[in-house]
């Protein structure tokens, strides 16, 4: 493995190991400006790394994670349950895929993308997970078919004159 990937592994780990208590910090007081950048600074660093280094799907990830810490950062986003909760997936996400470079040298196969568009909500100011559109009202069933009344068989014309013929016949 490259020296400059080990490096980055290295250095990328620490930094995620540091995020963990600085989010417990925020937690206990989300207005703290100096923690959230700190992490954005984070963030920010294996985005731009992982971005030279060819690994799109993290630095996507990363960048949808930097552009909502970026909002929250400079006080346009107030920090909730609901985006800490969206930031931590991130970071598990981030660890996922770090282990994936350490272990193959890529950042695997999977995008994400779910994650992304969360993230990428949150920063519009929207609930993390869409809103449900409601289900169309179900088509009310035809009505079925009139049970038949217990009615004497139809007698079939040709049948009732072939019956017809056939006793004229035997009675000659």
């Amino acid at each position: 493995m490259d020296e400059i990937i080990v490096e980055f592994l290295t250095e990328s780990l620490e930094g995620l190991d540091q995020l963990d208590n600085k989010f417990v910090m925020l937690e206990q007081n989300p207005d703290d400006r100096d923690t959230l950048a700190s992490i954005f600074r984070t963030v920010h660093t294996i985005k731009g790394t992982c971005g030279f280094l060819g690994f799109s799907h993290l630095e996507k990830l990363a960048h949808a994670g930097e552009n909502l810490l970026s909002l929250l950062r400079d006080g346009k986003l107030n920090f909730t349950q609901e985006i800490a909760s969206a930031l931590l997936t991130m970071l598990d996400a981030v660890r996922t895929m770090l282990g994936e470079i350490e272990r193959t040298e890529s950042d695997g196969e999977e995008s994400y993308a779910n994650l992304i568009e969360t993230l990428n909500r949150l920063k519009e100011g929207g609930p993390a997970t869409p809103a449900s559109r409601p289900e169309p009202a179900p088509h009310p069933s035809p009505p079925p078919p009139p049970e038949p009344v217990n009615a004497p068989p139809a007698v079939n014309e040709s049948s009732a004159a072939k019956n017809a013929d056939a006793s004229d016949a035997g009675s000659e």
